[in-house]
């Protein structure tokens, strides 16, 4: 029998020769928490990241004073998906060795996972005092940066990296996003174009897609998406039904191979098709059929949910929709779903999470600082979202039709009449949050904490015949729609041209679900609602346009 040293330098040795089995046999003898701690790092190899965490939990508990536990604790977590969990892993062990390179990366990591753009960028640019020249370091500050708005800073990194011959995916695919959001679109499209040569993965294909679609390279949209690798054909696919041609895409599911067609995914896809193209029945056999496949996958069960609710079963939608909801308290997405469904049944409890009167509330915008009327600030913020539309048409996968969005964050964009303009939605923002109360029990005011960050603001463009389809903010809390300018047809009788709608989800319905209420929009007008609340809005028509600024905010 070997002591307990020797044990241990044993399974640590034949952990690194990726010999789990007899790492596993030799440590589990000995009580002792670097057995311990190498055990958990045998069952992060493994991907059996619950049991590595017990075993990190079990050495950590033993050896208080060990940076390298904690931060192997939150290498665990971000494994398995849990940025929150693991940045209070990487700062513990920053507590117990200030300014260590290994657990920076990881809190840096962690909050990038976040969307924490600003903490993160503080955290690389610590990494880079200590480490100037690490490559790592160095694109992870400029994709915060990106992420922050300051794209010259950003383009200009990317651009140093590349041309020290760090010639990688990666970096080419942030130069792309990052000029494309400075409305450099030629170039951006350019980058993305590398990036999908380099390596034709999918968030590179959903991104030169949709930079394609909205600059409006039609024949550049058709020849990318007709020669994918055979891994992204239903991706392809989906995108092609994005882009509204509903028919071809379904055709285009029809030519795939069988496999993908008989995959839970491939009939997903072509029940999203068909309750697109409004066909019931058809889209909730394919829902069906999927879901008998994969029960739990969320892609799946969002098909399938819609199959069944278009079809009148509120109570079978919600019997899958549960576990999700249960799983993502939070999840605007599901609890639309959730609240359809409780509608499709006739549950009261639907009027409880759908309170029109006392949730959709509109506010007069207070003139921004420096302007003498609303109507001078709305000319002169007409004439500053000009410059940072940069595309010509709308995005892929999101509910404008015949019209533009802004390529960048208008939050984090410089102009001070754009930068007015956010100042002065604290007002009505806070008014709301004071308006609606905090009941503990109802999903959106149990979340009001009495603040809150934005979480994207942009500007659409509607042109004739330009609308929004309903639609949810998946990402939001509050959601919102500020008019800067609205066409005579919406000002003017009961056409409801131009008017947002709220209650009508995105399919049809064999259950009458249609809008419940209506609001007529005025320049100088903002309108706030919970995120997971249905809303579009009818067709402008003529050559008239339409200019809003919707934003997203969360409580913090």
């Amino acid at each position: 029998m070997i002591g307990a040293e020797a044990a241990i330098a044993k399974g640590y040795a034949a952990y690194q020769r990726g010999d789990l089995a007899t790492a596993r046999t030799v440590l589990q003898t000995v009580h002792h928490p670097q057995a311990w701690h190498i055990l958990g790092l045998v069952e992060r190899k493994a991907g059996q990241f619950a049991q590595a965490l017990n075993w990190l939990e079990r050495a950590e508990a033993a050896d208080r004073q060990n940076p390298e536990i904690p931060n192997n604790q939150g290498r665990v977590s971000m494994d398995a998906g849990q940025a929150v969990e693991a940045e209070k892993f990487f700062r513990r062990a920053l507590s117990l060795r200030s300014n260590w390179e290994p657990a920076l990366t990881g809190l840096g990591k962690a909050l990038n996972a976040q969307k924490r753009w600003a903490e993160a960028s503080e955290v690389w640019h610590l990494v880079l005092s200590h480490k100037p020249y690490d490559v790592a370091a160095r694109y992870n500050a400029a994709m915060a940066d990106t992420e922050l708005g300051r794209l010259e800073e950003a383009d200009a990194a990317y651009t140093h990296l590349l041309n020290e011959g760090v010639d990688d995916a990666a970096v080419w695919f942030m130069r792309g996003r990052t000029r494309c959001e400075a409305s450099q679109i030629e170039a951006g499209i350019a980058d993305l174009k590398t990036a999908w040569v380099k390596r034709p993965e999918a968030h590179v294909l959903k991104n030169l897609a949709n930079s394609l679609w909205m600059a409006s390279d039609h024949t550049g949209f058709e020849e990318l998406l007709s020669h994918v690798p055979d891994d992204l054909a239903l991706m392809a696919v989906d995108l092609r039904g994005q882009s509204g041609d509903l028919q071809r895409a379904l055709d285009a599911w029809e030519a795939l191979p069988e496999r993908h067609k008989t995959a839970a995914a491939g009939l997903a896809i072509k029940s999203v098709l068909h309750r697109d193209l409004e066909q019931i029945d058809e889209a909730y056999e394919a829902g069906e059929a999927a879901l008998a496949l994969m029960p739990h996958d969320p892609f799946v069960i969002d098909a399938a949910a819609c199959g069944r609710l278009m079809v009148g079963d509120g109570a079978g939608a919600l019997s899958i929709i549960q576990p999700l909801r249960a799983a993502e308290p939070n999840s605007q997405h599901w609890l639309a779903y959730e609240a359809t469904a409780l509608r499709v049944m006739g549950d009261p409890l639907y009027e409880f999470i759908v309170d029109m009167d006392a949730h959709v509330r509109s506010y007069e915008l207070p003139v921004p600082e420096g302007f003498s009327s609303i109507e001078s600030f709305n000319d002169a913020f007409l004439e500053a979202l000009e410059p940072v539309r940069g595309f010509t048409t709308h995005p892929l996968d999101q509910s404008l039709r015949l019209g533009m969005q802004t390529s960048r964050d208008l939050v984090t964009t410089p102009d001070p009449v754009i930068q007015a303009y956010i100042k002065a939605l604290d007002t009505p923002i806070r008014a709301y949050m004071a308006d609606i109360g905090k009941e503990p029990e109802h999903p959106l005011t149990a979340r009001n904490s009495g603040n809150y960050r934005f979480n994207g603001c942009w500007s659409v463009k509607l042109t004739g015949g330009g609308n929004h389809v309903n639609h949810i903010h998946s990402e939001g809390w509050i959601s919102s729609a500020y008019y800067a300018s609205v066409p005579p047809e919406t000002r003017a009788g009961d056409s409801k041209a131009g008017w947002i709608k709220f209650g009508e989800p995105p399919f049809p319905t064999r259950t009458d679900t249609s809008p419940q209420k209506w609001i007529q929009p005025e320049a100088g007008i903002l309108v706030l609602f919970p995120s997971y609340l249905w809303h579009g809005t009818e067709p402008i028509s003529g050559n008239a346009t339409r200019v809003t600024a919707p934003f997203d905010v969360v409580p913090v």
